[in-house]
């Protein structure tokens, strides 16, 4: 088995193993009506971040059970700010099935991610300490900023440059928390800032690919202004794609920075990420 086989096999064992674990948690909510609700608004997907998160951790030494309380919170966070962003598009569907607050209504997909940000911030806190506390309410704070941004700015007042900023807030916040809180599941807060600096890359770099494959689709460009501004910023595929290979190349310096030699398959993570976003390398 080469060392790319190796990763696909590691993220199926770290998906199943952070869906079991979401499962889990969620039936920790004292709000027991609103677990149903909260399942379905965080089953599925392809658990990158707490992948990513998972997999530094364990790099650095910790071991799973160390940090899978981190890989839940992270992806509770995001899917939590994905039930919302459907609200915000009106997206219909979700991962292959009803959006959320098409099967709940709005009233209740609101409440219950606005309850499973907290909740996922409490985990962090309980598990890991005060730091790893700060570092998710920026992240969620970020987020938050990146979405003000969109829905609230019109696109004729943003400068195509402004789109790297939005992403960075909106998609790249995310991926800095987890790179970040595996470093500090692993005790190495010493490496935090590396640690952000490469999470932050790997989710700029997702959410170009993301944006490749979505502006192809004429009703989303239509629909989501992020979209008609990442076309903005890229009239042409070519300078996405460039900017792609810039920060593979920056992300898989900094893996190699942040842990020693012989990691191979930490390495490979950052042409995972792109690979699950289109298929191949750019």
């Amino acid at each position: 088995m080469d060392a790319e086989e190796m990763l696909t096999v590691q993220w199926r064992s770290i998906r199943s193993a952070i869906d079991e674990a979401i499962e889990r948690t969620l039936r920790r909510l004292p709000e027991a009506e609103a677990v149903e609700a909260a399942r379905y608004i965080a089953m599925g997907g392809k658990r990158l971040r707490g992948f990513i998160l998972l997999e530094l951790a364990q790099a650095l030494g910790a071991k799973l059970e160390d940090a899978i309380d981190a890989a839940v919170a992270v992806e509770l966070v995001h899917a939590a700010s994905l039930a919302l962003d459907d609200i915000i598009d009106e997206d219909l569907t979700r991962r292959g099935n009803e959006a959320a607050w098409i099967r709940y209504g709005l009233k209740k997909t609101v409440m219950v991610s606005n309850l499973l940000i907290p909740f996922a911030q409490s985990i962090v806190y309980k598990r890991y300490g005060k730091l790893a506390l700060e570092r998710t309410v920026e992240a969620w704070l970020n987020i938050s900023r990146g979405e003000v941004i969109d829905a609230f700015v019109p696109l004729e007042k943003l400068a195509p440059s402004s789109y790297l900023e939005m992403v960075r807030l909106k998609t790249g916040a995310l991926f800095k928390l987890s790179a970040e809180l595996g470093v500090l599941a692993a005790g190495r807060s010493d490496l935090l800032e590396k640690a952000g600096k490469l999470g932050e890359k790997l989710g700029i770099m997702y959410q170009i690919a993301d944006d490749i494959r979505d502006s192809s689709d004429p009703d989303k460009l239509k629909k989501e202004p992020s979209l008609r501004l990442f076309k903005m910023w890229a009239p042409t595929l070519d300078q996405a794609y460039r900017k792609i290979r810039e920060l593979l190349e920056e992300t898989m310096k900094l893996t190699r920075e942040l842990v020693s030699a012989g990691h191979t398959v930490l390495e490979l993570i950052p042409g995972f990420v792109i690979k699950a976003m289109l298929g191949r390398l750019p």
